[in-house]
Formats: structure tokens, C-alpha cells, sequence
């Protein structure tokens, strides 16, 4: 077992560019995913102990995640005073909290393959760690306030076949998927190595199968109908660095660019203009003007408005700046003709964002978050207008599954996502996490409008395609056409189906085994 770690380690090393090249947007490049996930498993079989398979899982998560999300240090070094070794550090320790879901995933593995050499108990055992990883991934977008970027089923957005699964189990069946795949080749090339070799022929020929399978599912779940009534919409990026937003001097001159930009923009008769997350760098309700001007705009021109903005609850507060603010929400107001304004309060915050988890515990982590505290609103607010049922999404809301797909399932046929990636800068994240919003709009079968204050805004259809954006770090209003989504999809009304699943499976396996132990 010793002389294999070398081979091991340098299997490791082929999986990290598996998972690295799997999640760029390369076409054709869905199958590394799978291959990474059958040399991870392999490496890990080959360990002597639960504890040396989670090294490699913990040494292939580690340098997978702080490659991928290094750009996360730009928004610490460019809004914090923290000097550049303790940005990398802070790094380092997100990076080593992600890779011990792997680490994790790699010690059962190992627990779960050693002294099993039996193909059927191995198909078994394939199957509860795909289920083992739709929990463990399910945990990550939970605890703490959830980080579920880049799910395994990511990589598989644009294989035309495997994403058709999206509208009937979401992106953890996807993921679960994904695992199968690379167990059934892991196992394909472990039959390989031994003699007869036609023990290989299964495994392969349950892999082609499973790739192949989804492209006879309808693109359309039974529960659709026809589209909805076309409506044109209009969405304003005026791209304002994020230094310059929140200076008190700047609230006039960029007040008046949204004005001057939406007027531009309502030349086209649109039905709905959306400006991004925090678009106005003030407390709208304490500006009863601007709130006036706000409502004669839509009255004037028979349209609706959706715009992001910071809101208090008129309470004791502590902060010099906001004397009146107990509770500081990230919100969303909607002005429609006739009617009051209505307001979302977002509620998935980003943590070590928008708030500090654990703070209460440990103090000094407070003074590592660039910005305001925040508080979590609890109502599923969606907008109505001429048809629109619309779902409210801020920032990184829409990288949450379930959490969007009860919207959808509360009646809503529109997603719009009101974003602010100037956080990020000239960086990879706000592609990412435009790519990860994709997974929205096939789950849903859902349309979905994106504004960004600095990019990158975008439109995009119920096939996860991106019809139409404006580039990153670029002023620009976009015009387009959708329709509302006639229903629910399956996994709209089941959004948790794949975690039950997987969690009966576990449970199943676990209650298998101590049977075996007392017989």
C-alpha cells in the first residue's frame, strides 16, 4: 500500500485539473468532471485508512477552491485595510473549510470500498456516495448562512443530454449524477486492471446508458403549458465603481445617471425597467421626494420598476450614520402604476458580507467584514403586474436552489436578479456567478433578467442560454423581449425530492450494515 501513494498523489493531482477544467466554460469539456470523480476515488480506495483517503480529498479540495476562488481576495484587499499575507491566509482557511466536504466524502469512500471486491456491492456502494454527496453539498449551501457555489452539477450545464435532468430533480440530482458516472468508470477501469476483463463490459455499459438516457425526457415537463404574453423589458447597468457609490458627495450625480439612463431606455415603451442591487446609495423611505418621482415615473409612462436599495425599520439604533436603524435590510422596492410601492428584504445574506456568522462567539471576526451589517428578511415576497408573477432575487440568492424554486412554486413566472459584482472587480467571479445563475433558469424553465451594477446584466432564456449582456465594466441598457413561464416544474414542486432521497439511501445503507454486523 505504501509504494501506491506516489501514483496516488499524482492521481490527486490529474483530479484537481479535472475539476478545474470541468468548471470552466470550455464546450465539451462536461466529461472531466466525471473523470476527476472516478481518479478521486480511485486514489482513495487505494489509502490504508478512512484518515489517509480524507488527505486526499482535503489536499484536492484545497488547492481546487483557492485556485477557483482566489479572486475573493480582490474584495477583501480592495475594501479592507488587512494587510495582503492575512488576505492570503483568510484565503487559505475558506479554502481548507470547503475542501473538508471532500476530505469527508473521500474518507467514506475508502470506509465504504476496503475489503468489498464484489461488482453488485460495488454498484451499491456507488450509490450511497453520490447520495452521501448531495448531502454533503446540500450542508455547504446551509451551514453558516450556505456557500453553494459551484455544485458538482455545474459542469454538466452545457451537456444537452444530462441537463435536460434539471427541470425534473434541480442541480443536486445532477451532482448525484455526476458522482454515478465517475463511479461506474472507476469501476470500469478497476475490472480493467484484473483478469477476465469482461467484468469491464457492465460498468461501461451502464455509463453510456446513464449519459444518454436523459435525452429521451421531455425538454418540457408535463405540468407546461403554453408561453406566456411577451413582455419587453429594459435594464439599466450604468457602472459605478463601488469606492465611488457610497460617498455622500457622489448620491446626486449617480441619482440622476439612473434617471437620465431610464429615460433613455423608456424610449421603447418597455413594460419593465429593472436597475441593480443598491442602485441608489440611500435610505429611499427617508426621501419622499425621490419616492415621488420614483411613482410619477411609472405612472408616466405605464410601466413598471424594480431598483435595490438599502431600507431600515424604524427602530433604536447604534450606528452614527443610520442613528434610526435597529434593523438594516438589503432590499428590493417594486413601483407600479397606482399602487404604493412594494418591498423585498433580502433573505440569504452573504456571510463575512453581509453579516458575520459566529460573531457573537468570536468578536474580532466582525472587524474583518467590508460593509454593513445586515438582517435577514423572512417573506417570500413576489411582484405582480400585467401578468408578471415575479420572483426577487439579490445578489447571490439565485445560487440557492430550493430557495428559488419556491417562488416558482408560490406562483411566480419571472426570476429577475438584482445584483452588485463590484465587490469583485475585473475578475472571474462575476462570470461565475452568472454561470452558477444559469442552473436557475433550466430548473425552472424560467426566464431570467439580470442587472449589474457594473456588470455583467444579462437575459437569459428557459434553456440556461445567455440571449443577450452587457460586458463587464461598461455603461449600457439593455432591451428584450421574454415570456412568463406558464408553471411549476417538477422539481419547482419538489425542490427537495433528491435530498430525501439520498438521505433514505444513507439511512438505508447505514441500517443494512449494522444488520449484517449482529448476523
Amino acid at each position: 500500500m505504501n509504494g501506491c501513494r506516489p501514483v496516488s498523489a499524482g492521481a490527486t493531482i490529474v483530479a484537481t485539473a479535472g475539476f478545474y477544467y470541468a468548471f470552466r466554460p470550455i464546450p465539451g469539456n462536461w466529461f472531466a468532471a466525471i473523470a476527476a470523480i472516478a481518479l478521486l476515488l480511485w486514489a482513495s480506495a487505494r489509502q490504508s485508512s478512512p484518515g489517509a483517503a480524507a488527505g486526499i480529498g482535503l489536499g484536492c479540495g484545497f488547492s481546487f477552491y483557492f485556485i477557483e476562488l482566489f479572486w475573493i481576495t480582490n474584495s477583501i484587499s480592495g475594501f479592507t485595510s488587512l494587510p495582503r499575507p492575512l488576505v492570503i491566509l483568510i484565503m487559505a482557511l475558506l479554502a481548507l473549510y470547503l475542501a473538508l466536504y471532500l476530505a469527508f466524502f473521500c474518507a467514506l469512500w475508502q470506509y465504504l470500498s476496503r475489503n468489498r471486491t464484489a461488482q453488485f456491492k460495488t454498484f451499491g456502494q456507488i450509490l450511497l456516495a453520490a447520495a452521501a454527496w448531495i448531502l454533503l453539498e446540500e450542508l455547504r449551501g446551509r451551514f453558516l448562512g450556505g456557500f453553494p457555489w459551484h455544485p458538482l452539477g455545474l459542469t454538466q450545464i452545457d451537456n444537452h443530454l444530462l441537463s435536460q435532468l434539471l427541470p425534473w430533480g434541480g442541480v443536486r440530482l445532477l451532482s448525484g449524477l455526476v458522482v454515478v458516472c465517475g463511479g461506474l468508470l472507476y469501476l470500469a477501469f478497476r475490472e480493467l486492471a484484473r483478469r477476465p476483463r469482461r467484468q469491464a463490459l457492465l460498468p461501461l455499459l451502464l455509463l453510456v446508458a446513464l449519459l444518454l438516457l436523459p435525452g429521451l425526457i421531455p425538454k418540457q415537463p408535463p405540468a407546461f403549458g403554453k408561453p406566456g404574453t411577451p413582455v419587453k423589458v429594459c435594464i439599466i447597468q450604468p457602472n459605478i465603481p463601488q469606492a465611488e457609490k457610497w460617498q455622500p458627495g457622489n448620491r446626486k450625480k449617480i441619482v440622476a445617471r439612473m434617471f437620465a439612463m431610464t429615460r433613455e431606455g423608456l424610449r421603447t415603451r418597455p413594460q419593465l425597467v429593472v436597475w441593480p442591487e443598491a442602485s441608489l446609495p440611500l435610505l429611499l423611505e427617508t426621501k419622499p421626494a425621490l419616492i415621488e418621482q420614483l411613482r410619477k415615473l411609472v405612472d408616466d409612462n405605464g410601466c413598471a420598476l424594480m431598483l435595490g436599495g438599502p431600507r431600515y425599520l424604524d427602530q433604536p439604533g447604534n450606528r452614527p450614520d443610520y442613528p434610526s436603524c435597529k434593523k438594516l435590510y438589503n432590499a428590493v422596492f417594486f413601483f407600479s402604476p397606482g399602487r404604493p410601492p412594494a418591498v423585498y428584504n433580502k433573505i440569504k445574506l452573504v456571510p463575512y458580507g453581509e453579516y458575520t456568522p459566529l460573531a457573537d462567539f468570536f468578536p474580532f471576526i466582525g472587524k474583518l467584514v467590508p460593509g454593513l451589517n445586515y438582517s435577514a428578511g423572512r417573506k417570500k415576497t413576489i411582484f405582480s403586474w400585467k401578468g408578471l408573477k415575479i420572483a426577487p432575487s439579490v445578489c447571490f440568492e439565485g445560487v440557492f436552489p430550493a430557495f428559488t424554486a419556491d417562488f416558482f412554486a408560490a406562483g411566480a413566472n419571472l426570476l429577475v436578479n438584482l445584483t452588485n459584482d463590484a465587490w469583485f472587480g475585473d475578475s472571474p467571479g462575476p462570470r461565475q456567478h452568472l454561470r452558477n445563475l444559469r442552473l436557475r433558469a433550466l430548473e425552472n424553465r424560467c426566464w431570467i433578467v439580470r442587472s449589474a451594477n457594473t456588470g455583467i446584466s444579462a437575459v437569459i432564456d428557459p434553456g440556461g442560454r445567455i440571449v443577450a449582456s452587457i460586458p463587464l465594466n461598461q455603461q449600457g441598457i439593455l432591451e428584450t423581449e421574454i415570456h412568463p413561464s406558464p408553471g411549476p416544474t417538477f422539481y419547482a414542486r419538489h425542490p427537495r425530492l433528491p435530498l430525501w432521497t439520498a438521505l433514505a439511501l444513507l439511512l438505508g445503507g447505514g441500517i443494512r450494515r449494522l444488520a449484517a454486523r449482529r448476523t
